[in-house]
């Protein structure tokens, strides 16, 4: 997730983009030749069957970076995103990424942990399909997007954006969401959580 300085940095020198909820920004296919910052809003990844259902991969929010494997690799998009909501976003290219590496090299360092956590989370959520159970499984997606929130704490997603990504039916994560709630692990209010970890006790609902 990006500091509140690399924000200001990316804001004076990106031309940031607005899109409107269900608005495609980028297509599975597509080349790689910028990746995302979130500057406003919500963006689901995921991607798109032959069918038309979608299997969403991640909710991306404010400060979040997306698209960096197909930028730096020359490989092509490998998922879909869309605007969940009204959102802002801006693009970087190599040209503006050479400018904010300039003006602060921490932004290499930026964007290995942002390239590590994706692949983190994702063996987690392959190992966890394993192994646990659905609240289990919801538990752990929590802690992970609340420690890349900016409060380290809540979570901004719907119960149905984060069954898409759990791949449950929404009546299965109602079930885990009320076994969380129950065990003080989560705070549900509209259109976000607050997730309490183990300090409410996380391991109690097993």
């Amino acid at each position: 997730m990006l500091s509140p300085r690399a924000l200001a940095q990316l804001a004076a020198r990106a031309s940031v983009r607005p899109f409107s909820d269900g608005q495609f920004i980028q297509h599975q296919g597509d080349p790689g030749d910028s990746f995302w910052a979130v500057i406003e809003g919500n963006v689901l990844i995921g991607r798109y069957a032959e069918d038309g259902a979608f299997t969403a991969f991640g909710v991306m929010g404010p400060g979040d970076l997306f698209g960096e494997l197909a930028f730096f690799t020359g490989v092509p998009r490998q998922v879909d995103a869309v605007a969940s909501g009204p959102a802002r976003l801006a693009a970087i290219d190599r040209p503006l990424l050479r400018s904010l590496m300039s003006a602060d090299v921490g932004w290499a360092e930026l964007l290995l942990r942002s390239l590590g956590r994706q692949l983190a989370v994702v063996l987690d959520m392959v190992d966890s399909g394993r192994r646990l159970s659905s609240a289990e499984r919801l538990a752990q997606l929590l802690a992970a997007m609340a420690a890349d929130s900016a409060d380290g704490v809540t979570v901004r997603a719907t119960q149905q954006q984060l069954a898409d990504l759990l791949g449950v039916s929404r009546v299965t994560l109602g079930a885990a969401m009320r076994q969380l709630t129950g065990a003080g692990v989560v705070d549900c209010g509209y259109g976000q959580i607050r997730y309490h970890g183990s300090a409410a006790g996380k391991d109690s609902f097993i």
